[in-house]
Order: C-alpha cells, then structure tokens, then sequence
C-alpha cells in the first residue's frame, strides 16, 4: 500500500493518477476542508471514465502536523511519497511555512523509521538547491550558501530536505527529487499554471529572467521510476534534479502566446520596474488587505538567470524528458477547451 501526501495538489494529483491507473493500491491524506473536485478535474482531463479509477483511492482525513493521526493512517503502508508542501512568497507566511513544510516533513521521516517503512520519496524543489552564479548551471552537488536573498519558500524547502538526509543518516532509505518550474493543468487562478490564464488576458510584461521547466507528468513519472523494484537499491538514498529544459521567461511566454493564438507581453520590465512593482504592490496590500499580486521575493526571482542540469535521471534509468513546447502545448489545449466551457 502507497501512501501519499499533498494529494490535492498539482503534483499530488498527477502522481495518484500515475499510480492508481499503474493498478498500485493508493491511501491519500487531504484536510477535513479539502475539496477533491479539483483532483477529478486532473484525472477527467486524461480519461474519459475517470470516476471508477478515481473511486480506488482511500482518502483519510489529516494532517502531516498531527503526528498521532498519522500513525494510524500509516498502518500497512509500505512507501511514502511526500509532496505536501505551503507555496507562498509573500513575508507574512515565511514563519507559518517554514513551520508547516518542515514540521510535516519531520513528523513523516520519524513515522517511517520507527515504523520501518522501506521506502520514502521526497518531492523538494531546486529552490533547495540554491542560486547558482549566472552561467553556471546547476547540478545536485551545487551547493546552498546561505543568504538574505534566499525566499521563505527556498529556507522552508532546503530545512525539510535536510531533515530527510538527517533521516537517511539514521537508517531511513528514501530518494529526493528537486524539480524546476512545474508544467501542467491545474487551477488556472494560481501556480504556474496561471501564465496561461494571464497571457490570455492580454499580459504585457516580461523580464530577463529565466529557470527550469519541467511536466508535471514527467515529475511523477521520475518519481514511481526511482521507487521502483528494478532501480531501487542502486539509485536510493540521492537527490535528482528533475528539469526538462532551461528557457528565457520571454521565450516561454511567446510558446505559450502562440499557443492561445494571442500577442504575446512586449514590454520588458527592467529591475527598477520590478522594485516598484512589489513596493507598490506591498502597499496595495497595506491598504486593502489583500495578497500581493508581486513580492520582493518574485519580483528578484523573475530578473534572474538561474539554470539547472535534470540529465542525472536520464543516465541513471534512460529517463526521457517531455519537450517544454510539447507540455506547453497539451496545457494549451487543456485551458482553451476549460475556458470554452465557461
């Protein structure tokens, strides 16, 4: 029996489809206020008779906070996939998502070693990786430097992963996986999947920015083949960047301009527009109350260069990447046939 956490999200739902339709029995762990529509929506965008293979997984209800309730949800559970995870880069969730991404992650690693499960498999982020220098592009061995410039997102990562090393020190077996910028069909009002609804709209701005992309198919592709029988023993206890390939923001946005047939931004946002942009929006926030739309944090994230090397993977398993502008296209099609409905 699999056990998966953050299920209701992207990654989560994409990888309960991956394993549920592999025939693998699943238990999901979701809040009491989760709301599953959306993991149906993923699974109907690639099946048409979804509901019966959706109806496979055991949903309990829980939280990687609640140490005692795991336990129980835990019983007869021989692999963890952990991709539960707060995503925010607004300062004022720094504390609680520190707290919550390493709190969880700590809880899990200490149920899986006292209870001896065999195999644990923790989605990090390249955000754990670092920033590497422009024109270096980042292997796993690159490594973290601590720094002001580094994201709550990027501490709250890099403490959980550290705690799954602290783990494998003590006798857990478990594999790490670190993926760029994650492509894929989901709630179009947030993650990345809100470019597409955005450049849609008409967004004009680009900056000179640019990271990682990777499928969120290929992410739990990646992730079912390193726990597998066959790869297991010889590729256990590492971390894998998982990145398909490394793309200017501009040019990513024209892919996924052309794609929605619509004119892609033009006007290039500079550093000294980005640092007004998160003042103000910062302001904004001040006054109304509401999240801002661009962050400090951000606004330095989408002027940087920061490539990353995913071929670690490949060589070890024969792993074969999604092309960006095969990804960039099936999304398209998604999201138009979405907005359609409407």
């Amino acid at each position: 029996m699999i056990f998966v956490t953050g299920g209701t999200g992207m990654v989560g739902a994409h990888l309960l489809y991956g394993l549920v339709l592999k025939g693998y029995k699943v238990r999901a762990l979701r809040r009491p206020s989760s709301n599953l529509k959306q993991v149906e929506k993923i699974f109907s965008f690639y099946k048409g008779d979804y509901f019966q293979l959706f109806e496979t997984i055991e949903w309990v209800e829980g939280d990687i906070l609640d140490k005692e309730g795991l336990r129980g949800a835990l019983n007869g559970i021989d692999q963890i996939y952990n991709a539960a995870a707060l995503i925010s880069f607004d300062p004022e969730d720094r504390d609680n998502m520190l707290y919550t991404n390493c709190e969880g992650t700590a809880n899990l690693v200490d149920l899986a070693l006292e209870l001896r499960i065999p195999r644990f498999c923790h989605v990090s982020s390249i955000a754990a990786i670092g920033s590497p220098p422009e024109g270096i592009v980042a292997t796993e061995d690159q490594p973290w430097r601590n720094s002001r410039d580094h994201s709550g997102y990027s501490e709250s990562k890099y403490v959980s992963e550290m705690t799954v090393w602290r783990g494998i020190l003590e006798g857990l077996d478990a594999v790490i996986v670190n993926p760029s910028i994650i492509l894929g069909p989901w709630n179009w009002k947030s993650g990345s999947s809100v470019i597409f609804s955005r450049i849609r709209k008409g967004m004009k701005f680009y900056t000179k920015g640019g990271t990682g992309f990777v499928d969120v198919r290929d992410v739990t592709a990646a992730m079912v083949d390193l726990m597998a029988d066959s790869n297991w023993e010889t590729l256990k206890n590492q971390r894998y960047i998982l990145n398909a390939e490394n793309i200017a923001y501009r040019d990513l946005f024209d892919k996924v301009a052309t794609e929605l047939n619509v004119k892609p931004p033009d006007i290039h946002a500079d550093n000294m527009l980005l640092n007004l942009a998160w003042r103000l929006s910062a302001f904004y926030k001040f006054i109304t109350g509401i999240k801002p739309s661009i962050t400090k944090d951000s606004a330095r994230s989408a002027g940087k260069l920061s490539y990353y090397d995913g071929t670690k993977i490949c060589h070890c398993t024969g792993f074969k990447y999604t092309p960006v502008d095969v990804t960039i296209h099936e999304i398209a099609q998604i999201f138009l046939k979405e907005v359609n409905k409407v």
